[in-house]
C-alpha cells in the first residue's frame, strides 16, 4: 500500500519541489517545511504532491504523466505555479483532454502567499487522502472478489471482448473440464463446448453483450478426456465488454431429473393401479393415484384423492384379507392380498392388493405406496381349474395324465380304485403297468402313431389290475399340446365296460339260441304238426293242431325280433344324422300294404319333414304298423300313419309321428309297462314288439305315449328330435 492513510497522524505529507529559479524554490520550500517533507527537485521521487512551476513541466511532463497513470486510481495531485502574465503554455485541468487523469489538479498564481500555498496544497492532500482511503477499500474488495473467484464451486471463465477467448478461469473451471490454467488460458470458449453445441453457444455470448446478461441450462461441455457433462450456465457482461460465464455441472442433476421423470411416467402409465397415502393424515387417505387405477377402478383422480382405499369394497369383499391389511399397515410391514373389490360401475373384479411402508432416513414411515392388478381372469381360471380338478377327482371314469414321453404326472382315485395301484404307486411309470398282453404290439404302434400325430385315440381293449384280474374298458387318450404347437401332454379316460361286455355276450349268446336252436325246435314242431295234421281226422284234434301251429309261428317271430333287437343296441345314434320322414312313411306303408293287401293303410305327411335319426327308425314304424294290423279284429283294418305339431310342453324343434288303428286297443298293463318304461314281476308285457319300438325312440332322445283313438282304437305317438336336411346323412 503505496499512500497515508488518513487517521495516521504520526507521518508527515510529502511535497516535491520542481522551481525554476534558486530563490522561488527557496521560498516556497520555506513555506512549505513547516507543515511538510520537502524534496528539491531532481528525479521525480515518490511524494503525496508535486509542486511545479510553468518553466519546469515540460521537463517533468513525460514522467508526471506515468507516474500518475502507475498510480491511479489513488490521486495524485501536481499544483501548477503560474506567474501573472503568462500565455498560458501549460493546459489547465478544465482544458485537458484524454482517457487517462489530468497532468494538472490546481493552479496557484505567481507569487504566492503563504495562507493561499497551504489552502491549496492542503485541500489537494486531503483529496489524496480522501483517494487512498477509497483505493484501500478497492483493493479490499478486489482481493475479496479474487477470493470468492478461486474458491467458488462454480467454474468461472471470463471471455474477451469481440471474441471468445478465455482471459481468465478459477480452479472449478479447470477441475470441471480436466484442463490445467495454462491450457485453459490458451483455448477459446468456444473449444470446451460439445460440437453440437457450439453454434448455440456463440449465440448465446452475442445475445448476453446486448441484454448484458443472459442463462441458459441446454448446454454441453467436453472435458479434455472427450467425456459430456451437462451445464447450467449464467453470465453478465462487464463495462469492457468481456463475459464473465458462471458454469455449474448439472449432469448428475439432470440425469436424477430424467430419472425422477420417467420414474413419474412409469407410475402414471403402469398398466396397474398405484397409489400412495399420508398417514400422517386422518384415515391415511390417498394423495395420488395413477392413470392404471383410473381406468381399473373407473374412479377419476378427483374422485378419489383424499379418500382411502376402502371405498372400493363391497357386500362381497371378505373380511378376512381386509383385517390382514389392517394389522399390517398398523404394524408397518408390507402385505399383499387378494379380494373382490367394486368399480364405480358396481360392477365387481378381483383385486391384488400390494402395500408396502415408504421410510425417511430416520426410519419413519411417511407415505404407503400401493399396487393394485386386476387379477379377475387368473382367479376364474383357478376357480375354474379347482372346478375341473374336484369334477376330474370324482369323476366316475378312470383318468390319468402322462408327459410326452408317456410318464404317468396324475392319475385320480376311480383309476386307484379300478386299477389297485395307489398314487404314489403309478406316477412316474408309463401305462404299462396295466398291459393285459390281450393287446399285441400293432395295437400300441397305432396308438402312438396316432396321437403322436395331434388326433385323439378310441378303442376298446383289455387291462390287468394290480391283482392279476381282468378289466375292459373303452379307452379315449386325447393330445395337449402349448401354444407353439407342441405336444406336452396325454390325458387318458377309461370307462370301464366290463359288464356291459358281458351284457353284449349274453345278448349275442341268447341272440344265437333264439334264431338257431329255437328256429330248429320250431321247423321240428312245425314238421311234426304237419305229420299230425295228415295223420288225424276230426275237427276238434285238427284244432289242437292249429294250435300247435299258432304258438309255433309265434317262437318263430320271437327268434326273429330277437335280432332286431341286437341291431339296435350294436351302434350308437349319430348325433348328426337326418331322415326323410315324408319318405320314410310312405315307403313304410307301401311295403306293408304289399306284403298286407287285406288292410287299409294311409300316410300323411307335410313335404320336406327331417327327424335326428337313422334307419333304424324305419323298424320302429314298421313294427307298429304291422302290430296295428295283426292285432286288429277288424276284417279290414285301418291304420293311418301322419304327423302332427308337438305338444305345448315340448315347443321348439321337435316332431310327432303317429300311428292310429281302429283295433281292440293296446291291453293296459302293457301300455303302463312301456310308458313306464320298466316290467315288474307282477305287471310285465306279452311281448317285445313294443319294446323294441321304445328301445328305438329312446336311442334318439324321443319319447312314446300311447292314447285313445276315437271311437276306437289306439293312438302311439312317437316324439322325436326334428332334424334339417343340410345334416342329411344316410337316411333311407
Amino acid at each position: 500500500m503505496t499512500g497515508r492513510s488518513s487517521h495516521d497522524a504520526s507521518e508527515r505529507h510529502t511535497v516535491q519541489l520542481f522551481i525554476h529559479g534558486d530563490n522561488d524554490r527557496a521560498a516556497l520550500e520555506g513555506s512549505l517545511r513547516e507543515r511538510y517533507d520537502v524534496i528539491d527537485g531532481g528525479t521525480l521521487s515518490p511524494a503525496d504532491c508535486y509542486v511545479v512551476d510553468e518553466r519546469m513541466v515540460p521537463t517533468y511532463r513525460d514522467a508526471l504523466e506515468e507516474h500518475k497513470a502507475d498510480r491511479h486510481p489513488t490521486f495524485t495531485p501536481v499544483l501548477l505555479i503560474q506567474k501573472e502574465g503568462s500565455r498560458g503554455t501549460v493546459p489547465l485541468p478544465s482544458e485537458q483532454n484524454g482517457d487517462g487523469p489530468p497532468l494538472i489538479d490546481e493552479v496557484v498564481p505567481a507569487p504566492v502567499d503563504r495562507k493561499t500555498l497551504f489552502r491549496r496544497v492542503g485541500n489537494l492532500l486531503a483529496r489524496r487522502e480522501q483517494s487512498v482511503e477509497l483505493s484501500e477499500r478497492y483493493e479490499d474488495v478486489q482481493t475479496r472478489f479474487q477470493r470468492l473467484f478461486e474458491s467458488t464451486n462454480d467454474a468461472l471463465l471470463v471471455v474477451a471482448p469481440g471474441s471468445d477467448e478465455i482471459t481468465e478461469c478459477n480452479p472449478a473451471a479447470c477441475a470441471l473440464v480436466g484442463y490445467s490454467r495454462g491450457e485453459l488460458l490458451s483455448l477459446a470458449a468456444t473449444e470446451t463446448i460439445h460440437a453440437d453445441d457450439r453454434e448455440r453457444f456463440r449465440s448465446f455470448l452475442r445475445d448476453v453483450r446486448e441484454a448484458g446478461q443472459g442463462s441458459t441450462d441446454d448446454l454441453a461441455c467436453l472435458t479434455k478426456e472427450g467425456n459430456e457433462r451437462q451445464l447450467e450456465v449464467s453470465a453478465a457482461a462487464l463495462d469492457d465488454s468481456s463475459v464473465l460465464l458462471s458454469a455449474r455441472d448439472v449432469t448428475e442433476r439432470k440425469a436424477y431429473a430424467r430419472e425422477l421423470e420417467l420414474k413419474s411416467r412409469a407410475m402414471d402409465e403402469a398398466p396397474v393401479g398405484i397409489t400412495i397415502t399420508d398417514p400422517d393424515r386422518e384415515d391415511n387417505p390417498m394423495i395420488y393415484v395413477n392413470e392404471g387405477f383410473e381406468a381399473l377402478t373407473g374412479y377419476s383422480k378427483e374422485e378419489a384423492i383424499g379418500r382411502n382405499c376402502r371405498f372400493l369394497q363391497g357386500e362381497a369383499t371378505r373380511e378376512r384379507p381386509v383385517a390382514e391389511m389392517r394389522r399390517a399397515i398398523d404394524r408397518a410391514e408390507p402385505v399383499s392380498v387378494e379380494l373382490r373389490n367394486y368399480r364405480k360401475d358396481g360392477s365387481q373384479f378381483w383385486d391384488r392388493v400390494s402395500i408396502a411402508p415408504v421410510r425417511d432416513r430416520a426410519g419413519t414411515v411417511t407415505n404407503y405406496v400401493g399396487f393394485q392388478e386386476d387379477i379377475t381372469e387368473r382367479k376364474e381360471r383357478e376357480m375354474d381349474l379347482q372346478l375341473f380338478k374336484k369334477a376330474v377327482e370324482n369323476a366316475g371314469q378312470s383318468v390319468f395324465i402322462t408327459d410326452s414321453d408317456g410318464s404317468i404326472e396324475y392319475v385320480n382315485p376311480k383309476f386307484e380304485a379300478r386299477s389297485g395301484y395307489t398314487r404314489e404307486e403309478a406316477v412316474g411309470r408309463t401305462p404299462r403297468l396295466l398291459k393285459s398282453g390281450k393287446q399285441d404290439d400293432e395295437f400300441y404302434d397305432r396308438l402312438w402313431r396316432t396321437v403322436l400325430g395331434g388326433d385323439q385315440w378310441d378303442a376298446h381293449l383289455v387291462n390287468r389290475r394290480k391283482n392279476g384280474e381282468l378289466y375292459h374298458v373303452d379307452q379315449t387318450i386325447s393330445p395337449i399340446a402349448n401354444d407353439e404347437g407342441a405336444l406336452t401332454h396325454f390325458v387318458t379316460i377309461e370307462a370301464d365296460v366290463t359288464n356291459r361286455r358281458l351284457r353284449e355276450q349274453q345278448l349275442e349268446v341268447l341272440n344265437r339260441v333264439l334264431r338257431h336252436n329255437l328256429r330248429n325246435a320250431v321247423n321240428v314242431i312245425e314238421g311234426r304238426a304237419a305229420m299230425l295234421r295228415k295223420a288225424l281226422d276230426g275237427d276238434e284234434l285238427q284244432a289242437h293242431v292249429n294250435a300247435i301251429e299258432d304258438r309255433s309261428a309265434a317262437l318263430a317271430s320271437l327268434g326273429d325280433k330277437s335280432a332286431t333287437v341286437r341291431s339296435l343296441f350294436g351302434n350308437e345314434a349319430a348325433a348328426q344324422t337326418t331322415c326323410d320322414v315324408t319318405g320314410l312313411l310312405t315307403e313304410v306303408v307301401d311295403e306293408l300294404s304289399e306284403e298286407y293287401p287285406g288292410a287299409m293303410l294311409t300316410a300323411s305327411t307335410p313335404d320336406s319333414l327331417h327327424a335326428r335319426a337313422d334307419d333304424r327308425l324305419k323298424t320302429a314304424l314298421s313294427e307298429l304298423v304291422e302290430n296295428a294290423i295283426v292285432h286288429n279284429d277288424r276284417s279290414t283294418p285301418e291304420v293311418t300313419v301322419t304327423t302332427r305339431p308337438p305338444s305345448e310342453d315340448r315347443t321348439g324343434e321337435w316332431i310327432e309321428l303317429v300311428v292310429a288303428d281302429d283295433g281292440p286297443g293296446i291291453p293296459d298293463q302293457e301300455q303302463e309297462t312301456i310308458e313306464r318304461g320298466e316290467e315288474t314281476p307282477l305287471q310285465h308285457g306279452t311281448g317285445i314288439g313294443l319294446w323294441i319300438v321304445y328301445w328305438t325312440i329312446s336311442l334318439y332322445g324321443g319319447e312314446i305315449s300311447i292314447e285313445e283313438n276315437a271311437p276306437r282304437g289306439t293312438c302311439v305317438v312317437l316324439s322325436l328330435p326334428q332334424g334339417s336336411i343340410e345334416t342329411r346323412i344316410g337316411a333311407t
